[in-house]
Formats: structure tokens, sequence, C-alpha cells
């Protein structure tokens, strides 16, 4: 359960067959088809698969991610955005886990961390960090209608810009893009709400969604999908 004691074979088949039926369903989401629900059906079917394959807390991460996806279906957005806070949050979880399992946050390792060129990486990131949420606090926030909706907004925009912090500290090409492509699907998500409706709306906050979450999902999994592409393509 949540990863642990699984079959090399048995791992690569889970994760190709979820992935498989994941892109499936999402397939079958942008067909011009009325299924009630079925926008959360592909990040439902990962949350199912990941109780077996990756840790708790993205296991978690992807179960609440779902609950937010059935409620935005639902029409409830106060409820969604709730949903997808305690997924970030959860994902923040993961993350510093991580760090911590990986020995780069430990109290031993932490003078070396501050002295192999790495102060420069967290200024970076720390600004990329700040770029995102000041966008999303001027050009998002102001829009939306003012009282608890605004600061639920408000703090869901720190909330994701936190797990996108955590995510860059990761050093990871697939949880940096997972992250990204994230916080690029809910800041339009927010200026087609709030802002001004945005043409082709369900394609450009969908598909980076669906791409972020079997992003992070995957690499969560002790596979290794890009190292297996690319010997596969060798």
């Amino acid at each position: 359960m949540f990863g642990d004691n699984i079959s090399g074979s048995r791992l690569k088949a889970l994760v190709w067959s979820s992935s498989v039926i994941y892109f499936a369903l999402a397939v079958i989401y942008f067909l011009p088809l009325e299924i009630p629900y079925g926008i959360s059906f592909p990040v439902a079917s990962a949350a199912v698969f990941s109780l077996w394959l990756v840790p708790f807390p993205m296991s978690a991460a992807l179960i609440a991610s779902a609950f937010g996806d059935l409620m935005g279906a639902a029409g409830n957005f106060t409820a969604q955005m709730e949903c997808f806070a305690v997924a970030h949050l959860f994902l923040c979880l993961f993350f510093v886990r991580r760090l911590f399992r990986t020995g780069r946050a430990s109290s031993k390792n932490f003078s070396a961390i501050l002295t192999q060129k790495r102060i420069a990486y967290l200024t970076v990131t720390g600004i990329c960090t700040g770029a995102v949420l000041l966008m999303a606090m001027i050009s998002i926030v102001p829009e939306t209608p003012s009282g608890v909706l605004r600061a639920g907004v408000a703090f869901y925009s720190i909330v994701i810009s936190l797990m996108f912090y955590s995510a860059l500290l990761q050093r990871s090409i697939f949880y940096a893009t997972g992250a990204a492509l994230f916080v690029i699907s809910d800041f339009l998500l927010g200026w087609d709400l709030f802002v001004e409706p945005i043409e082709y709306d369900k394609y450009l906050i969908m598909i980076p969604y669906y791409a972020a979450q079997w992003v992070l999902y995957v690499r969560a999994t002790k596979y290794r999908v890009g190292k297996s592409l690319l010997v596969a393509r060798l």
C-alpha cells in the first residue's frame, strides 16, 4: 500500500495501465459527449491506482483533487477551491518529506546546502514563486467579488505558490513541470472566471491540468517513466 512492497514488473504494469486509462478518460472528457461529472474521471482513476503506487501525501492530493473536480462539475466553486487547497497542502507535505528523506534538508547537511551554490538556486526559485504569487494578487484577486470569496482566492494563491516553490526545490524537471502546469491551469481558470472569458477555455485550462496531475503522479511512483522511454527510443 502507498508504494511499498511492490515488484518491479507489477509496478511497471500498473503505471502503464493506469496511464492508459487516465488518458483515455481525459480524451473522452474532451469529446462532444454529455457525461455527468466526466471531468473528474481521469484524476479519480489515478487516485485509485495511487493507493498502491505512490506515498500517502501524493495519494491524498489526488483524492482531494478528484473531489475538487466533482465540486467544480457540481458548480460549487468555493468547495472546489477548498478541495484543491487541501490537495496542494498534501503536495507540499509530500515535497517536504521528500527533501528530508533524501537528506537535503537535514540539519547535518544544512551548511553544505548553503555552501554548494544552492543559495542562488533558492533565490531564483523564490523570485519565480514570488512572481507567480504577485501576478495572482495583482490580476486575479482584485477582480474577485469582495468578501469571503476574495479572501479564499488570496489564500489559495498563497497555497499553490507554496506548492510550486516546494516542487522547484526538488530539482526535478518532472516535479517542476507538473507544478508549473498546475499553476498555469489555475491562473487561466481564475482569469476566465473573474477577469474575462477565455476562448477555448475548456482546452486551455484542462489540458495543462490533466498533464500536471499525470506528471506529478507518475514521478511520485518508483517507476521511472522518463528513463524507460529513453531506453525504448534508443
